[in-house]
């Protein structure tokens, strides 16, 4: 059509030529850009070239718009010999090149209005067979009425299009405004962005369901203004639900519904460090049924697996809903108490409850009387942890069995003692070491300059079948005059060993431990040889061990020691010396002795950022081993301004409860998997 309408201009005109450019398609109305010659007759040369006719006359051209001179769409070029184009034969031209343009532009109109019809058809047609739900609020209107909804929608929330069409979207929360994903919704709305969150939602029927909602904003055509919102609904509630009973559980005991173990020790925490923050107490009962056995006996398992339940009923019933009650199993229960004002408040609790075991429990239509034996621990008085908190209580509590039960008693120190005198302290360590009670502990040691766990310390503990966890001040000493430290140390050996391979096996690197060797373990002649035998059959590499001796050990008889501290390097392993600075700290010693390692004592780590006379001391250790080649260990560092002043002095390694205090081998483990290193305590 245009080239026929460059023809009718030449023929009937009787230019040389005329041509015909237009903008592309989706740059119409901006004459800003490039234009493309589609019909030109005859052919001729670029009307923007100067030429000459072989005649010598010169060459007129004229470039009209298509169109209006505001929505031009093109131009035509018309090119002539005469001398000049005349008033009458441009206005003629004008109408021509608007009526093309008039003509263009109706055209592409009509192509883009079909084209745009067709794909709000397709659009349609997917919203409507949408599984998600979609609504579509207004961005320019008060609080975004709702201006479109499918079919999905309708389904799951049992409303109408015609009943939410103007509502404004957060009608589905209904009064459930304590919800975080709300105030992400929000602030998407606000700062007009994309956002996810998931959400409480209510049916019309009035039934909950959980909707991961996602919305984005739509804009204008120029990108400038938000006009509306998408929101696309899905309803999550059987996933929502599935993760629900996995967590529950996990944290909860299968009989009781309780908190069990796990959950009890985040609730402990959870409590301590709220009565931390609020400068308040905390406590702990634990409680155990009397004679519980004996209704096992008499009625059976099942129940007797209903008077638990019964039990933890009541106990649920004797405290507040923001306290913790917990099934440690068997017939042993905790109860946590948080906030409290003093030790009278967790007297009164501890009574409520045997009051409560007061009424006659019904079993198989018969009532029974149940009584329980409850022992009190309080934070901070008898202890800053949970382990230690519910040990305690656990040695209350028997202190309460003993003295005729159905009470309840608090914790004392003394108890402690009495407990493990009564017990026969050194009987119950030779079953203990028949029995597998002890167990091996790790402290990590941390490189300061790294931050990465670079080993451990190896740490015995004696788990009392009844007395609980009993810490190595309470019966090392004994073990060392009873001689019982040989065949414990040996039992340590072979389990640190033991995990040694344990972590290789899982693939990680290989982590190197300290063991310590008490006087009478280190002056054994065959010392050396059973320490070969264990690494023999357990195919550990002897460089992956570190003996820690204390200074009193190597001053004495300096010769044997010598011999001994070589007979160890031979294996491959070394020699650290412990607790420096508390005995003779001679230095021609340490200059003749293999030591690899010295172990600031933690009496002069305690107070380096506070004390000008401890941090010279532990500065001037560290460069002068530094200069005899040997690595700082500095023990017992609790805070962040003591790390600094080591990282400052150069030391090289540090050991304490900043990083973390000794833990059993599954959670050391964790540790080395997930990478623990400083920069994770700088960032929580």
């Amino acid at each position: 059509m245009l080239s026929e309408q460059c023809q009718i201009l030449v023929d009937t005109g009787g230019y040389r030529c005329a041509s015909i450019r237009l903008q592309p398609r989706q740059q119409a109305g901006f004459p800003d850009q490039a234009l493309q010659q589609v019909a030109i007759y005859p052919s001729c040369s670029q009307l923007a070239t100067p030429q000459k006719t072989d005649d010598s006359k010169p060459l007129k051209s004229l470039e009209i718009p298509l169109g209006n001179d505001e929505q031009s769409i093109g131009s035509l070029g018309i090119e002539t010999l005469d001398a000049n184009f005349t008033a009458d034969e441009r206005i003629a031209l004008d109408i021509i090149a608007k009526n093309i343009g008039e003509t263009l532009s109706n055209l592409r109109a009509a192509v883009t209005q079909s084209n745009l019809q067709s794909e709000l058809r397709q659009l349609s047609r997917a919203l409507e067979s949408s599984l998600n739900g979609v609504m579509i609020t207004s961005s320019t209107q008060l609080d975004h009425p709702i201006v479109y909804v499918n079919p999905a929608f309708e389904r799951i929330t049992g409303y109408a299009a015609e009943e939410v069409i103007g509502l404004s979207g957060r009608f589905l929360v209904r009064d459930d405004l304590n919800q975080r994903g709300l105030g992400t919704i929000r602030e998407a709305l606000r700062n007009q962005r994309e956002a996810h969150a998931i959400l409480r939602n209510y049916r019309k029927d009035g039934t909950l369901f959980w909707n991961e909602l996602f919305i984005a904003p739509v804009r204008d055509e120029d990108g400038s203004v938000t006009t509306h919102f998408v929101s696309i609904l899905n309803d999550v509630s059987e996933r929502i639900s599935y993760e629900q009973q996995l967590e529950f559980h996990a944290n909860h005991d299968a009989l009781t519904g309780l908190a069990n173990r796990n959950l009890l020790n985040d609730r402990i925490t959870q409590a301590l460090a709220q009565a931390r923050a609020d400068n308040l107490l905390a406590g702990v009962l634990l409680l155990d049924l009397d004679r519980f056995k004996l209704v096992n006996d008499g009625f059976g398992h099942s129940p007797a697996n209903e008077l638990l339940k019964s039990v933890a009923q009541r106990l649920m019933q004797s405290v507040r809903d923001t306290d913790t009650v917990a099934r440690l199993g068997g017939d042993e229960f905790v109860v946590v108490i948080s906030r409290l004002q003093s030790a009278d408040d967790l007297s009164l609790v501890a009574g409520k409850i045997l009051r409560s075991f007061s009424q006659p429990f019904i079993m198989e239509g018969k009532e029974i009387f149940v009584t329980a034996s409850i022992g009190a621990a309080l934070y901070p008085r008898d202890g800053d942890h949970g382990e230690i908190l519910l040990r305690n209580a656990d040695v209350a509590m028997y202190r309460v069995k003993e003295h005729g039960r159905n009470n309840y008693r608090f914790y004392t120190p003394e108890m402690t003692h009495m407990a493990i005198d009564r017990l026969d302290m050194e009987g119950n360590l030779r079953r203990a070491l028949e029995r597998d009670e002890l167990l091996v502990y790790y402290q990590p040691l941390v490189d300061i300059q790294s931050g990465h766990i670079v080993g451990a310390e190896a740490l015995v503990r004696w788990q009392h079948p009844r007395i609980g966890m009993i810490q190595p001040g309470e019966f090392i000493p004994l073990a060392e005059e009873t001689g019982l430290i040989i065949p414990l140390g040996q039992i340590v050996l072979r389990q640190v060993c033991a995990d040694i391979k344990a972590w290789q096996a899982i693939g990680l690197p290989p982590i190197k431990v300290s063991l310590n060797l008490s006087a009478r373990e280190f002056r054994q002649e065959d010392l050396s040889a059973t320490i070969s035998k264990v690494l023999d059959e357990t195919s550990v590499d002897g460089h992956l061990l570190t003996f820690e001796l204390t200074e009193s050990m190597v001053m004495h008889d300096v010769e044997n020691t010598l011999e001994t501290l070589l007979e160890l390097k031979k294996l491959g392993a070394k020699v650290s010396l412990d607790d420096f600075g508390t005995g003779y700290s001679s230095l021609s010693y340490l200059k003749r002795f293999p030591i690899d390692t010295l172990k600031i004592d933690r009496s002069f780590v305690r107070d380096i950022h506070q004390d000008s006379d401890d941090a010279a001391i532990a500065h001037a250790v560290i460069a002068m081993a530094h200069k005899l080649g040997i690595n700082v260990i500095a023990e017992g560092v609790e805070c962040k301004a003591q790390l600094d002043l080591l990282r400052e002095f150069d030391c090289n390694q540090l050991q304490g409860y900043y990083f973390s205090r000794p833990v059993p081998y599954d959670e050391f483990t964790l540790m080395l998997t997930q990478n623990r290193t400083l920069a994770d305590l700088s960032e929580t």
